[in-house]
């Protein structure tokens, strides 16, 4: 499972083990109360389900980019989610015709974007062309925080 050399080899185990954690912690924060036994078990099906998570991702052609711009919009999505939620309860009553469709071109090393976009009440992420653009259906006019900082052009191409 675990091919390549050297650096590649290094980055396929990380990766395994960002999954194997991940899983883990989400399963155990799942059970209301967590036995030894349980405890194990979730620990060696994580083990499995990152194993797994990894060749999926291969087989999908999916590709990690880095996380140039990552710190600054995760902390913009807080305040982008509450903008966001009222903007969705203007536009469905008042303004549903301010809603566009937009083509973005994210910055590079960005392709974790469109989760954060997706996330968004005011953005919905309507289909992802190429690595480096998605199509968002937006309910205001103007480009969002988290737009802004994931694109090349603050929210345009």
């Amino acid at each position: 499972m675990l091919t390549g050399n050297g650096r590649s080899g290094v980055r396929a185990l990380v990766e395994i083990v960002v999954w194997w954690a991940v899983v883990t912690v989400v399963t155990v924060v799942l059970i209301s109360s967590v036995s030894p036994v349980e405890l194990l078990v979730a620990v060696l099906s994580a083990l499995g389900a990152a194993f797994a998570a990894r060749r999926m991702r291969l087989a999908a052609g999916g590709h990690f980019y880095g996380g140039q711009g990552a710190p600054g919009a995760l902390l913009a999505l807080p305040g982008s989610v509450l903008r966001g939620l009222a903007v969705l309860v203007t536009a469905t009553a008042a303004r549903p015709a301010d809603a566009t469709v937009r083509h973005l071109r994210l910055r590079p090393g960005a392709g974790w974007a469109d989760t954060l976009l997706a996330a968004s009440p005011d953005t919905c992420v309507i289909d992802v062309p190429a690595d480096d653009e998605v199509v968002v259906h937006a309910l205001r006019p103007r480009a969002g925080v988290v737009e802004e900082v994931v694109t090349h052009s603050g929210g345009r191409r």
